[in-house]
């Protein structure tokens, strides 16, 4: 279950990102039903006092993850693997939060030449892997990561052009 908060977006739009981080989930070998997060939707200021207060770097970012588990990596993420994790008002594990910055994801987008909602779908899925353990400390790392998004988002057609 991925709940947005935050700055609205159109109803639409969503649902297109419900779906695309479902379809992380998968890619990751993880099932979408067992799992809760949270994506916080956020400018410019607001994330510059998240990141401040959160990693104490004094400038605002695209996106920030905040994960609950710790060595969930390549493991399946459920009730059982994690029992201290577990909402009990719906039985499903608590993964953490997410924050993306709309002003960076305009931003990026128009430096990058596509649209927003790729922009916003590609911070989606990179902070969801996150999540899960990945990260891009070094280049191996960062290729998997790198590889899983772009997996991810090719199949809704929102390719780097």
């Amino acid at each position: 279950m991925i709940e947005f908060v935050g700055e609205q977006l159109p109803k639409k739009q969503l649902r297109l990102f419900r779906r695309i981080g479902n379809t992380a989930f998968r890619v990751a070998g993880q099932k979408p039903r067992k799992i809760q997060v949270c994506v916080e939707f956020v400018y410019d200021e607001e994330m510059h006092a998240l990141n401040k207060e959160k990693r104490n770097i004094d400038a605002s970012t695209d996106v920030l993850s905040f994960p609950n588990l710790t060595e969930q990596f390549n493991k399946e993420i459920n009730a059982k693997n994690f029992p201290d994790d577990v909402n009990p008002e719906n039985g499903k594990v608590m993964l953490g939060d997410i924050v993306i910055n709309l002003n960076r994801a305009k931003e990026q987008a128009g430096s990058f030449g596509h649209s927003l909602t790729r922009e916003i779908s590609y911070l989606l899925v990179h902070g969801l892997l996150h999540l899960m353990g990945y990260d891009h400390v070094d280049e191996l790392d960062a290729k998997l990561m790198f590889a899983q998004t772009e997996k991810v988002l090719a199949k809704y057609k929102l390719k780097r052009d």
